[in-house]
């Protein structure tokens, strides 16, 4: 009776552990910390003196370059360029590295509610994972408005500073004009849609491919 009972637990405690990790429910929500961001671009002027221009063989595109921290550990390492005194294109979103489930993206766009800036120097930043298992299909998404040199400004985590002749302007998160708080993405997922990123949207969309 004894062997009958432990063999029976047996089969129970190996058919829970043997479950599929795609059973388990999707993250609704989930909150991601930039530890480090920062931006390099090109100033109006070469910074030597007599307002001279920038010749052609030093000109630069404008960059940027930031992690994110995620549940279990997860840490994207995100990078981008472009034309000096731009954004990227709104329908570009450029890829990110890094060990973890799911692909991370970002996307660049102009942020206007303060008023109208120089675009690298006013913008949303909106970062998305894409998490497919069998069966489901899930889209994380946080954004959140970037400002810079204004800390009575919510949005102003960057700080940026002129730099030598040729160098432009370097920017950075937690500088001495940036606003005293983390960079925190809310990423929050929503249902419907068909795995298309909105980035009007604040929150992303869940897809079940089961039918």
């Amino acid at each position: 009776m004894l062997s009958l009972l432990f063999t029976t637990l047996s089969l129970l405690t190996l058919s829970t552990t043997a479950l599929p990790f795609s059973n388990q429910a999707p993250p609704t929500a989930e909150q991601w910390t930039i530890p480090s961001l920062s931006m390099h671009m090109m100033t109006r002027y070469t910074g030597l003196p007599g307002s001279q221009p920038w010749p052609e063989s030093t000109q630069f595109p404008s960059t940027i370059a930031f992690d994110v921290n995620m549940p279990n550990n997860h840490t994207a390492h995100c990078r981008a360029e472009w034309a000096n005194g731009t954004l990227p294109d709104v329908g570009d979103s450029m890829g990110c590295t890094g060990e973890g489930p799911g692909r991370v993206r970002f996307r660049m766009r102009e942020y206007t509610e303060l008023g109208h800036r120089r675009p690298e120097l006013g913008f949303v930043l909106s970062v998305w994972r894409d998490d497919r298992q069998p069966n489901q299909h899930t889209i994380l998404m946080g954004e959140t408005p970037v400002t810079a040199n204004d800390p009575s400004e919510p949005s102003s985590y960057l700080t940026c500073l002129l730099g030598a002749p040729f160098d432009g302007l370097r920017c950075s998160i937690a500088g001495l004009m940036s606003v005293r708080r983390a960079l925190v993405l809310e990423a929050r997922v929503e249902e419907g849609g068909d795995g298309d990123v909105d980035t009007e949207k604040s929150a992303l969309v869940t897809t079940s491919l089961e039918r």
